[in-house]
């Protein structure tokens, strides 16, 4: 099995944040990703990134919560 170029690796990338990718599709991203730091580098980058979304959209629902929380409590404060 030949090396895909960095164009390839990097669409595999951005699909495996997308969905699961299938067992030829790993095999190939792990096979480039062995001899290539800057592909590598990219896939750290875009897991990080993709951990920062997901914290902080978890963090924007809790906030959502706590204001439902606190606009409940007001308002029992408010009729008692």
């Amino acid at each position: 099995m030949a090396i895909i170029p960095c164009r390839q690796a990097t669409l595999l990338i951005c699909k495996k944040q997308e969905r699961a990718l299938t067992l030829r599709e790993r095999f190939k991203l792990r096979a480039h990703l062995k001899v290539c730091e800057f592909c590598r580098r990219f896939l750290a980058q875009t897991e990080a990134i993709s951990r920062a979304v997901r914290t902080m959209v978890a963090a924007e629902s809790l906030m959502g919560e706590e204001k439902k929380r606190m606009e409940a409590a007001l308002e029992g404060f408010m009729k008692s």
